[in-house]
């Protein structure tokens, strides 16, 4: 779905309205279990960067990043986590 549709449509609909049809909606996970859903996807990103680090570290090539929207190539021994 395109993302300003599903923005439109959490704009029309009240939060209040959208908590009711959470809890109607059976097997929906609730605030703590998406806190921990998102914990867990955060860490296996940051898992995969260190590695692509340490890999281009050890195998001597460099990194494109784009801090601020700039892109870069960067030194990965530059990179601290």
């Amino acid at each position: 779905m395109n993302k300003n549709i599903i923005q439109e449509i959490r704009e029309l609909v009240s939060p209040t309205e959208r908590e009711k049809a959470r809890l109607e909606f059976e097997g929906y996970p609730n605030d703590e279990e998406i806190r921990k859903l998102r914990a867990i996807i955060e860490s296996g990103i940051i898992l995969a960067q260190q590695r692509l680090v340490n890999r281009a570290k050890k195998e001597g090539f460099t990194l494109i990043t784009c801090p601020h929207g700039d892109v870069v190539e960067t030194n990965p021994n530059t990179i601290t986590f």
